[in-house]
């Protein structure tokens, strides 16, 4: 949005992010090849999740190196649990730097495009989408609540035995 309103050079964002975004999961890949399984099995769901990605990326090889970034609840586990595999360091770091790449131009590009819908809207136009964004989030977290609660109460009506 910035980008397209003067504030900030599309490319020096663009730029920014993708290296942020790759030194972030390479140091999260090295933190996981160094202590990887030991710090994930303390933390059980972390460990569950971590299992998921690795038979995700047995399956999907590549491919989920490129999309991890996109899939909410995994990018936090993704590099590390990619860590613990035997995927070589030099083909993470390849296929990081290029997936880093994509995601920053594709939400660089999203809020370019949401910054020229703000500034059709008019002067409101970026006070409409930050109160649009705050809807949103409200909406997210009521929603993430409510299954939360249902949750809980279905345990607690079924423990397990």
């Amino acid at each position: 949005m910035g980008a397209k309103l003067g504030i900030i050079n599309l490319y020096w964002l663009v730029g920014t992010v993708w290296i942020g975004s790759f030194m972030g999961d390479q140091v999260w890949f090295w933190l996981g090849r160094r202590w990887g399984n030991r710090a994930l099995a303390r933390f059980p769901s972390a460990e569950v999740h971590a299992s998921r990605v690795l038979r995700w990326l047995e399956k999907y090889g590549v491919a989920f190196i490129l999309v991890f970034r996109f899939l909410y609840g995994v990018r936090n586990i993704a590099s590390v649990a990619i860590g613990t595999s035997r995927m070589p360091w030099s083909r993470f770091l390849f296929w990081n730097f290029i997936a880093a790449g994509i995601w920053a131009w594709s939400f660089a590009g999203a809020g370019y495009l949401f910054g020229e819908a703000a500034a059709a809207i008019g002067e409101d136009g970026p006070k409409i989408l930050v109160l649009s964004a705050l809807a949103i989030g409200a909406l997210w977290i009521a929603i993430k609540s409510i299954l939360w609660v249902r949750r809980r109460a279905l345990a607690a009506t079924n423990p397990a035995e």
